[in-house]
């Protein structure tokens, strides 16, 4: 059995503590080193792998508060649970200089204020970064999960065509079909269903054994388990010729993973929504008082 590197959970071979690359291994010491084991067992999926961070972060406009204070508001994408949120902003208020930083999971933004000279936004970007997330200045386009769109087309199309061989079940031709179009049909029938079980699944099965490890039960356990099921099903009554139900099977994949597609489009418009609402509060006031005019934080 291949091992899992301990951060992203990428299969590798060698020693179950190996790491799939420099970054991971990277990312896993900066969470040790700031006293936050714990986020690997309390964590319901594996950690992205970590990417270079994008340059030009120099150029990103920051705010200047009173106090010798900066802050900046961003987008940190690749957050999977509250886990992600809470390491993110534990690393980053550890950081010297860095005197606030708050995650929002459901908007995918966050709050970064540190003392001016201490540190600057592309050291944190960078920080950001080495955990495996990927941090984007507000406004600039968020990329679409590529995998989970190719595994949505991958699983919709098998829905289709398992629907196509499954009509002779429902239309009751199967009682009048010769047996062996009757054993092509299945077959048929199970090798489409099979990467939709095995591949197209995988992110349900990979959550359901984060949680578990991590003691946690959440949606993608009985998720898992219902395909598993449904799978190992199509499988037995397949090999006995019976009559089987992977068109269900296919389905379910198929609109599960389209719920996913739209949670992820809504946590883009609610972000959106955010950063309109944020443009149009000030960040600072004039208040007079007997000694004059001041200016504090709005």
């Amino acid at each position: 059995m291949r091992a899992r590197c301990p951060h992203c959970g990428t299969p590798v071979e060698g020693a179950t503590d190996a790491f799939c690359c420099a970054g991971c291994e990277t990312a896993y010491d900066i969470i040790h080193g700031a006293g936050l084991a714990r986020y690997y067992e309390e964590r319901s999926e594996f950690a992205p792998r970590p990417e270079p961070v994008a340059g030009g972060w120099a150029a990103v406009p920051v705010d200047t508060l009173p106090g010798g204070l900066c802050e900046v508001r961003l987008r940190v994408e690749g957050l999977r649970c509250a886990s992600c949120v809470w390491v993110v902003e534990r690393v980053l208020e550890a950081t010297p200089g860095v005197t606030h930083a708050q995650v929002s999971y459901a908007t995918g933004r966050a709050t970064l204020r540190w003392q001016t000279g201490s540190t600057d936004l592309p050291r944190l970007a960078q920080r950001i970064a080495a955990l495996g997330y990927t941090p984007r200045a507000l406004g600039v386009e968020a990329r679409p999960d590529r995998g989970l769109l190719l595994r949505l087309g991958v699983a919709s199309f098998a829905a289709m065509n398992l629907m196509l061989l499954h009509a002779s079940i429902y239309t009751g031709w199967i009682d009048t079909m010769e047996p062996r179009f009757l054993a092509l049909f299945q077959w048929t029938a199970l090798i489409l269903a099979t990467p939709v079980a095995l591949w197209c699944a995988s992110p349900f099965f990979a959550g359901a054994v984060s949680g578990l490890r991590a003691g946690v039960l959440h949606m993608d356990v009985p998720i898992a388990l219902g395909v598993a099921i449904m799978y190992g099903h199509g499988v037995v009554t397949t090999i006995r010729g019976h009559e089987t139900y992977l068109d269900s099977l296919g389905m379910l994949v198929a609109l599960l993973l389209a719920g996913r597609m739209l949670e992820a489009r809504g946590r883009r418009r609610a972000a959106e929504a955010a950063v309109s609402l944020a443009a149009s509060v000030p960040h600072a006031a004039r208040r007079v008082t007997a000694d004059g005019v001041e200016t504090v934080p709005a």
